[in-house]
């Protein structure tokens, strides 16, 4: 419904006119996220600054049945903060502020809108860090990380999102500001709310403070291992994940990623299968560690593996990785690029490998393939041209055969990415049933359907 003259006085009033914008230019700023779906304007942005101003917004949206969606960074890649039914854009990306840091108890508590390299550049003076690492670290928000239950380099070692989410303070759509978990390691007691907002995308309601585990800050090391074939790069993988070490990180880069990576950020990798790997601990430790893995990696037929690398040739190598999507964006501007998110049992990591190129191939899709290989995550880029309806047809045809591939072997349609709009379509044959025991949770909290609507479910 159209915002009404009464909302907007409602909202000027609570906020003041700096904080409440009709402007074009401030709607379209909030209509697209760093999808590749269609742009859907809010009616108005307003930038709350705490708790108490979001629970009067929510409490007024609730009574005349007004969508509001919240929004943090808006890097998400499945169009999970568009507010495709238009009404009120909640941007808390102004709530950035670190509450307080318990160093003796390896705490922090934050809002929503800080970034996560800003929080872990803040952290590193009590030698802490927020492990999980998503590949838009420089952009990605901690209250996003919290919607998206979103994960990234570091998983493979130390686990996602929702396994450092202690307590979160969250404002219902009724306005009720409810504080949920506690701020221990761990606790049996009663259901565990705090995972049931982990990852619901701003459907249930609005996270406006985190308590977060942290760890301590360790030594770290980078290694290049190259591959002949892709087949040998992940049956290197499967090794890894089946018989360890396990890196701290273990990424995957094909040679189309390497090319393009190389070209946008200036890098030299060898383009050719590769993977970056980083090892954290002790340096005795270490040594050993990357020992093992170059052993492994030599009989699955590694060609070349570079070890020894000084912290700043660590630190282009990541730079150079962490850029992947967007290089692939940049270098190819007359492209569509559409990002897929499959993750499969480490078992079937090389013949989801194989399956995407030979899929590929029999629909005549371009793609690029990249991903956080040491957690069975693999990332498909989808070229297809901007003006070829025909040739963005076979990318969704080569993308939906993928994920039903993967969902019949076990797999899931995303791995941190959420679901959004792009995967709503796949929510019924990964969850059956059960996705009937979501939709009760949903009404349960929100009757009147205002938070974040047209998300994660598919349409009845």
């Amino acid at each position: 419904m159209a915002i009404t003259s009464e909302t907007l006085d409602f909202l000027t009033d609570l906020l003041g006119p700096d904080r409440v914008s009709t402007r074009q230019a401030d709607l379209d700023a909030h209509a697209q996220d760093e999808s590749f779906h269609a742009p859907h304007p809010p009616d108005v942005v307003v930038w709350p600054q705490n708790a108490q101003e979001i629970s009067a917004i929510l409490k007024h949206a609730n009574k005349k049945r007004i969508p509001v969606t919240p929004w943090s960074g808006g890097s998400s890649l499945e169009g999970n903060p568009i507010p495709v039914q238009g009404g009120i854009l909640l941007a808390l990306y102004r709530m950035n502020q670190i509450i307080e840091v318990r160093e003796a108890d390896l705490q922090v508590v934050v809002q929503p809108g800080i970034i996560y390299d800003e929080l872990n550049q803040k952290l590193a003076r009590y030698g802490l860090f927020f492990p999980p690492a998503p590949g838009s670290s420089d952009v990605a928000t901690i209250g996003g990380m919290v919607a998206n239950n979103s994960s990234g380099m570091h998983a493979v070692k130390y686990g996602v999102t929702k396994d450092y989410v202690l307590q979160l303070e969250v404002v219902l759509p009724t306005g009720e500001i409810v504080r949920i978990g506690r701020p221990v390691i761990k606790s049996s007691s009663g259901y565990d709310l705090c995972r049931l907002i982990v990852g619901s995308e701003g459907t249930l309601g609005v996270v406006t403070e985190i308590t977060l585990r942290l760890r301590i800050r360790p030594e770290a090391v980078a290694a290049v291992a190259v591959f002949p074939s892709m087949e040998a790069a992940a049956e290197a993988i499967y090794a890894i994940n089946r018989y360890g070490p396990t890196p701290a990180a273990l990424e995957l880069m094909d040679p189309t990623i390497v090319r393009i990576v190389n070209q946008w950020t200036g890098s030299s990798l060898t383009e050719a299968p590769t993977l970056v790997m980083e090892f954290h601990g002790l340096p005795a430790g270490i040594a050993q560690e990357i020992e093992l893995i170059e052993e492994t990696c030599r009989d699955a037929g590694c060609v070349s593996f570079e070890k020894g690398l000084t912290p700043a040739e660590r630190e282009r190598l990541w730079h150079a990785r962490k850029q992947a999507h967007e290089a692939v964006k940049q270098v190819n501007a007359g492209c569509r690029a559409e990002i897929g998110d499959i993750v499969v049992p480490i078992s079937r990591y090389t013949e989801a490998v194989a399956k995407a190129y030979a899929l590929a191939e029999e629909l005549n899709v371009r793609i690029a393939t990249f991903g956080h290989a040491g957690d069975g995550n693999l990332h498909v880029e989808m070229l297809s041209d901007k003006s070829d309806p025909q040739e963005q047809e076979r990318a969704h045809a080569f993308n939906r055969r993928l994920v039903e591939w993967v969902l019949s072997i076990g797999g899931t349609c995303t791995g941190e990415h959420g679901v959004g709009i792009g995967k709503r379509d796949f929510m019924y044959a990964e969850h059956g049933p059960s996705l009937e025991l979501m939709r009760k949770i949903k009404q349960l909290f929100d009757p009147n359907g205002i938070m974040n609507p047209g998300k994660i479910f598919p349409e009845q």
